[in-house]
């Protein structure tokens, strides 16, 4: 068995790996995006082989997190795998191991985050020294409350610029850690996305005073769920939130039933949202750490530190 870095036509084996894994294909020109068009970097990828099969796989998505407003370099939790046929011989931990080295000597990476899932999250903590963070839940708020209303000071935008990356600077400056979110990154994120479709809503008057990003979610019963991947309202503004709702649930012909978010108990904003009908509902997820820089342990591994969306995960 060989280990190397990703080499260009490496892809094919790797989407061809994750429907064996998965049982459902990845789409190339998503594998592209995530892998290559990322404007912080590319190809954090360690790969497994048997000869000419590939039967392991582990990546990382690099972003940048600011650390006590200094720029840091940092990894979120992507992709693993192996080949059934493989299975329990250790080849996730080699792998992840091996590409944490990698990253944090080539590219001075501080710390790999992530929001492992009931099934992965064992294997993160017990054989990659992953701390854990907490146990997340989602906020959410069933609409039978609010009354649909179109807002004509909330427009739908299609492109972030300066005065969404500035105002997202502003929110998480209440934080130690954070994802330095530039207009680059945003518009990557949100707008060059091929596979998810994502609606982008401010209010603005002379200024920016708020937006939200928005992701609409089938649901069980045939309607919607409104998941708000992104919250760009402010405390100062904070009583926009009723005004955003009554807009986005009038804004589609689908019926949205509820309003989800991630929101952390030491943000704020949490308890607002309380007082306006949300409640902790919806699948539990884990967030947690592996820190490569010790000078950084201490902060890196306090859960109130850390401000987080869904937009931090690859799920949303």
């Amino acid at each position: 068995m060989e280990i190397r870095d990703y080499q260009t036509g490496d892809e094919k084996a790797i989407l061809h790996l994750f429907e064996l894994t998965f049982g459902k294909p990845m789409r190339e020109q998503y594998w592209r995006w995530r892998f290559e068009r990322n404007p912080v970097g590319k190809y954090y990828i360690k790969l497994m082989w048997e000869k000419e099969l590939l039967i392991g796989h582990y990546a990382v998505s690099p972003f940048q997190f600011v650390v006590d407003n200094e720029i840091t370099q940092a990894s979120l939790s992507m992709t693993t795998m192996t080949h059934p046929d493989y299975s329990g011989k250790g080849i996730f931990k080699t792998l992840a191991e091996e590409l944490y080295s990698f990253i944090a000597q080539k590219y001075d990476t501080k710390c790999v985050m992530g929001f492992p899932n009931k099934n992965s999250h064992y294997g993160f903590i017990k054989n990659l020294s992953w701390r854990d963070l907490a146990v997340i839940h989602h906020l959410v708020l069933e609409t039978s409350s609010i009354k649909p209303c179109l807002s004509p000071m909330i427009t739908r935008m299609e492109t972030f610029d300066q005065s969404h990356s500035d105002l997202l600077k502003q929110i998480t400056s209440a934080f130690r850690v954070s994802l330095n979110q530039s207009v680059d990154y945003l518009n990557w994120r949100y707008k060059e996305n091929p596979f998810n479709k994502y609606y982008i809503f401010e209010h603005r008057d002379s200024v920016l005073s708020g937006f939200l990003v928005v992701k609409l979610y089938p649901m069980a019963d045939g309607s919607y769920g409104a998941f708000i991947v992104e919250n760009g309202i402010a405390m100062e503004n904070i009583s926009l939130l009723p005004e955003f709702l009554s807009h986005i649930i009038a804004s589609f012909d689908l019926k949205i039933s509820s309003v989800h978010t991630w929101l952390s108990l030491f943000d704020r904003r949490h308890i607002y949202y309380e007082k306006n009908g949300f409640v902790l509902g919806g699948k539990q997820t884990f967030l947690g750490v592996r820190v490569f820089d010790e000078s950084l342990s201490d902060v890196l591994t306090e859960f109130k530190n850390w401000y987080y969306s869904y937009g931090d995960s690859d799920i949303y």
